[in-house]
């Protein structure tokens, strides 16, 4: 099982699509699938128009309110012809309170990685939709994950918060890690045709970014957005089109990186 955090502490980059659609892409192609939703405000527990979790949470299995098996926070959104699967762990309101409550306890950063090892043998690829900010959450995201995705834009605030991000990686890697977190890469998302002279300046400065690739642009399109309205995958709502083999193509390409 591989672990991929999406993360950027700036909103409305494309965390939620991205995780949500490279998900659905992965399942698409045969493969067993699972979304962690830990931001709190859950846009991706609404993209999949799934009922925020009562009882059995996220939020009350990090705090160790609740300690039943980690199966059972697992909703199952769809199946697929290929014979995979995308599930969902939805988020819960209490996860406005989680990071307050995880500042008082040992081996808060461990949570999710520890909630997350049993499920090893049913998923190939787990993707974590993190919260927008830098806080306890997104480095139980950091902690537990194997590599990592960071969805921007094509601007110049995207590029100081991707900088923020990487120092939060290192401070990471050095105190929390055995192994350092692997970096797959950025993903352009919501990008206008044609694009701007900033959006261009901006790619280019991330297509020479060595350690960081660029994975993708995904263009700014009205298909994921209907998707998300119909509460299913751009995989599932429209698999021929423009946003489909993108998503795919970034599935195949984080697929081979893993190996």
């Amino acid at each position: 099982m591989t672990i991929t955090a999406v993360a950027n502490q700036k909103g409305g980059v494309g965390k939620t699509a991205t995780a949500v659609n490279v998900g659905g892409a992965l399942a698409a192609g045969g493969g067993r699938v699972l979304l962690v939703d830990l931001d709190p405000q859950g846009h991706l527990t609404s993209a999949l128009r799934l009922p925020a979790a009562q009882g059995a949470t996220l939020a009350a299995a990090l705090t160790g309110s609740w300690t039943g098996r980690p199966g059972q926070l697992v909703v199952t959104h769809s199946e697929t012809a290929a014979g995979g699967r995308l599930d969902v762990v939805p988020t819960a309101l209490e996860m406005f309170t989680v990071g307050r409550e995880l500042d008082r306890m040992r081996a808060r950063e461990q949570r999710l990685a520890r909630l997350l090892a049993p499920l090893a043998p049913d998923y190939d690829r787990v993707l974590v939709d993190c919260p927008p900010s830098l806080d306890i959450l997104t480095d139980n995201a950091l902690t537990a994950a194997n590599d990592l995705i960071v969805p921007v834009q094509a601007e110049d605030s995207s590029l100081h918060a991707l900088r923020l991000l990487l120092g939060q990686v290192a401070a990471v890697d050095a105190d929390l890690r055995d192994t350092p977190l692997r970096l797959l890469g950025v993903v352009v998302s919501l990008l206008r045709r044609p694009p701007s002279t900033l959006a261009r300046t901006v790619l280019e400065h991330l297509q020479h970014q060595p350690d960081l690739p660029l994975l993708a642009t995904v263009p700014l399109g009205v298909v994921v957005a209907e998707a998300w309205r119909s509460g299913v995958t751009v995989a599932e709502y429209a698999p021929g089109s423009e946003h489909a083999e993108i998503y795919r193509q970034l599935a195949v390409t984080i697929t081979k990186d893993a190996g």
